[in-house]
C-alpha cells in the first residue's frame, strides 16, 4: 500500500476518499495501490469532517462506519489522521504513517512554488486541482506523457477534461483546424448565493441561484495546448455559469480538415468509448438531462442526439460531465498512473 495526503476535505477531497475505500473495498488493492492515510482542512473537525463525509446531499450517503475521534477518523475501519493547519509548511505530513503523495484540491496551491512546499519529509510527489502554472494531464488525452522525474504535477479542471477527451478522437480522426467551444459550469461552494462583492468582475458578484453568469476566467479552451500542443491557436472558448449542481457541459463546433459527416464522427466517438477512451468518454443514445448525469464517473459522456453536422466540414458536439465525482474519479487515476510509473522504475 502507498499512503496518501489530502490537502482540502471539501466535496473533492471526500469523493476522492469515498472512490478509494471502494476500490479497497473490491478487493482489488496491490501493493502499490494508494491508502488515504491523512487528511487536512484548517477549516473543519473531526466530527464536521465526518459528518460531511457521511452525508452528501447529491450523492447519498456513505453506508459503512464511520466514527469520529478527537485527531482522526475511523471510516469503516481505516484509520485517516485529521489535522486542522492553515500554513502550508507546518501540515505535519508524518503524523501516523509518512505519506509518499499528496493530492491538493484546495484550488489554491496551483502555482509550482505553492505546490512544491509540500515536498517534504517523506512527500514525493504532489498533483493538484485547477489549471496550474505546472504539466497538466488529462487522462485518456496525454496522461502518458508523464515522466517520474515531474515532482508536481496537475489533473486541470473538469471541463478541460470534457473538451480535451472530445477534441483527441476528433482530432485523431479528422483533424481539427478551427474549433469553439462554450463551457457550461455548474455550481461550486465559491459561488455568490446572494449579490456580494465579487471582485474585478462586476458580473460575477451576482447570484449564482438565479442567473446564467458568463465567466470567461473559467473557460477551458486556453489550456488545450498544455495538453495537445498540436491545437496551440486553434481552440478558442468561452464559459458560462449555470444554477445546477455537480453536473456540466461542453458545446464544442468544430472545423475538420477532412470532410465527414456527423454520424462517421459520432461513430469514431463511439468507437474510441468502447477501444481506448473507455472509461474517460461514454456514448450516449438517450434523451439525457443534466440530471442524468450525476454520479457518472467518465470525464464525457457523449450525447449523440445533441449534436448536428454543419455543411460538410464541421461539426457540433455535445458532451455532459460530473464536475466532482467524474473528476474526483479522474484525480484518483491519475493518481495511480504517476504511482504505477514510480513502480516500474524500481
Amino acid at each position: 500500500m502507498v499512503n496518501v495526503g489530502i490537502n482540502g476535505f471539501g466535496r473533492i477531497g471526500r469523493l476522492l476518499v469515498r472512490i478509494a475505500l471502494d476500490q479497497c473495498g473490491k478487493g482489488t488493492a496491490g501493493s502499490d495501490s494508494p491508502v488515504i492515510a491523512i487528511v487536512n482542512d484548517s477549516n473543519l473537525s473531526p466530527q464536521c469532517m465526518g459528518y460531511l463525509f457521511k452525508n452528501d446531499s447529491f450523492y447519498g450517503s456513505f453506508k459503512r462506519e464511520i466514527i469520529e475521534m478527537d485527531n482522526c477518523i475511523l471510516l469503516n475501519g481505516q484509520r485517516i489522521e485529521a489535522v486542522h493547519e492553515s500554513n502550508i509548511t507546518k501540515i505535519p505530513w508524518n503524523k501516523g504513517c509518512p505519506v509518499e503523495y499528496i493530492i491538493d484540491t484546495t484550488g489554491r496551491n496551483i502555482s509550482c512554488a505553492s505546490a512544491s512546499q509540500h515536498l517534504r519529509e517523506s512527500v514525493k510527489r504532489v498533483i493538484v486541482t485547477g489549471n496550474a502554472d505546472i504539466p497538466i494531464f488529462i487522462m485518456g488525452v496525454n496522461h502518458t506523457c508523464y515522466k517520474p522525474d515531474m515532482k508536481t504535477v496537475s489533473v486541470s479542471s473538469p471541463s478541460l477534461n470534457c473538451l480535451a477527451a472530445m477534441l483527441r478522437v476528433v482530432h485523431e480522426n479528422f483533424k481539427v483546424e478551427k474549433a469553439m467551444a462554450t463551457a457550461i459550469l455548474p455550481l461550486t461552494n465559491s459561488d455568490k448565493i446572494l449579490d456580494d462583492n465579487g471582485g474585478s468582475v462586476c458580473r460575477e458578484s451576482r447570484s449564482a441561484i438565479v442567473n446564467f453568469l458568463p465567466v470567461g476566467s473559467a473557460a477551458p479552451g486556453r489550456y488545450v495546448s498544455r495538453v495537445m500542443p498540436e491545437l496551440e491557436d486553434k481552440v478558442e472558448s468561452t464559459a458560462v455559469k449555470i444554477p445546477v449542481p455537480c453536473v456540466g457541459a461542453v458545446d464544442l463546433t468544430a472545423i475538420l480538415g477532412k470532410p465527414a459527416s456527423y454520424d462517421l464522427v459520432a461513430a469514431k466517438i463511439k468507437e474510441a468509448a468502447d477501444c481506448y477512451m473507455k472509461g474517460v468518454i461514454r456514448y450516449s443514445v438517450e434523451d439525457l438531462v443534466s440530471s442524468d448525469i450525476v454520479g457518472d464517473p467518465h470525464s464525457c459522456v457523449f450525447d449523440s442526439k445533441a449534436g448536428l453536422g454543419l455543411g460538410k466540414n464541421a461539426v457540433k458536439l455535445f458532451g455532459w460531465y460530473d464536475a466532482e465525482y467524474a473528476y474526483a474519479h479522474r484525480l484518483y487515476d491519475l493518481l495511480k498512473y504517476v504511482i504505477s510509473r514510480e513502480v516500474c522504475l524500481k
